[in-house]
């Protein structure tokens, strides 16, 4: 029997679906936030199962299953959530109550219609759920609100991903090996979709967009998308959950004296250790050799030098770096590549910036 375009196309997302699956069992023990992933890759196939009902059985042995997934974009949003939390923040440092919040509220409303009785299910299935307000205005008004509670979440884990790149610079040196980049541009992609299903449910639910596929596209919209985000969290990366109270970094209340004590504390440490030849040093590692504590630490460059973490570092390999070029032989390349320099050009511009600015406070 030959297939249809739509069977094709739902055996090729299952198909699609094996690649994240394949990549967390080789990669689970070296992810922070293996276990969620794991969850939200797991839960995925639920998105396409009115489609399959619809499509692979054509005597509605499975209709009862039908429509008892509506929910899960907010379950597998929050999941994903939750694993980048994990990536950009210690523990203690985000709230998880609003996303528990989220999933339970998709959960408890979806009981009611487990008790939809099966003729109105397969109803539901077999005909497009188009107009007709009065008579389903309570599917209509949980599949918004689904599509909200996505939007919000997609809102809170893009405002998680933004801050943490805005201050890498204040917990880590090297912060090439840290950027999350694609991700956060998927979950921009994510509001966009959890938006646009909101705008399409609202339309075809006040009989103002005729579209019969319109629950196919999301729900196929989510799955592709939520597909693409489980493979881009298990890119091989390092992580550095960032310890630091944005809050606090923002508006600083220790004394000047302490912030003293921490930062002779730290250069003595710096020095001691020779920890600006450690690439990919962060932070918290660091505020652990000099014992104190990091986002004190972050203040107190910021407040006493002007400067973040990573330029306070920086200091200490350019002047490695000027005086390994100075007493020897050494190629740039070679040198760059020992401190963890993006190339040899790169070094060359900021050590030629560092010598122009040291020459400027020499002159003051």
């Amino acid at each position: 029997m030959l297939l249809s375009q739509t069977q094709i196309l739902l055996l090729a997302a299952l198909a699609l679906w094996l690649v994240p699956l394949l990549f967390i069992w080789l990669r689970y023990s070296r992810l922070p936030h293996a276990q969620e992933l794991l969850l939200a890759i797991l839960f995925l196939p639920s998105l396409l199962t009115d489609q399959l009902i619809l499509s692979f059985d054509s005597q509605s042995r499975w209709a009862f299953l039908a429509g008892l997934f509506n929910g899960m974009p907010v379950i597998v949003a929050a999941l994903l959530v939750l694993a980048v939390a994990k990536t950009v923040l210690e523990k203690g440092l985000y709230l998880v109550w609003p996303i528990w919040a989220c999933v339970s509220l998709a959960v408890l409303l979806q009981i009611p219609f487990l008790l939809i009785p099966l003729e109105d299910k397969l109803q539901l299935l077999q005909q497009p759920l188009l107009g007709n307000l009065a008579a389903h205005w309570p599917l209509y008004a949980y599949l918004a609100l689904c599509h909200f509670m996505v939007l919000f979440l997609a809102f809170n884990v893009e405002q998680k991903i933004s801050d943490y790149q805005a201050h890498l610079s204040d917990q880590v040196v090297d912060v090439h090996f840290y950027r999350m980049s694609v991700a956060v541009k998927l979950f921009g992609g994510l509001i966009m979709l959890a938006f646009v299903s909101l705008v399409l449910t609202m339309l075809v639910a006040f009989d103002l967009l005729p579209f019969d596929h319109w629950r196919e596209f999301i729900h196929l919209g989510y799955y592709f998308l939520f597909i693409a985000l489980s493979i881009t969290l298990m890119e091989s990366r390092r992580y550095s959950p960032s310890p630091l109270d944005y809050k606090q970094l923002s508006e600083p209340h220790h004394s000047e004296a302490y912030l003293q004590e921490i930062l002779h504390s730290a250069e003595k440490a710096m020095i001691q250790h020779k920890a600006y030849k450690i690439i990919g040093l962060r932070i918290k590692e660091f505020a652990e050799l000099a014992k104190v504590n990091p986002s004190a630490l972050a203040i107190a460059t910021r407040k006493l030098l002007n400067r973040n973490f990573r330029a306070f570092v920086y200091h200490y390999r350019l002047e490695y770096a000027k005086n390994v070029l100075m007493r020897s032989d050494a190629r740039v390349s070679a040198v760059a590549k020992r401190l963890g320099f993006d190339s040899e050009k790169f070094l060359s511009g900021v050590f030629v910036k560092y010598i122009e600015q040291m020459g400027k406070d020499g002159g003051h």
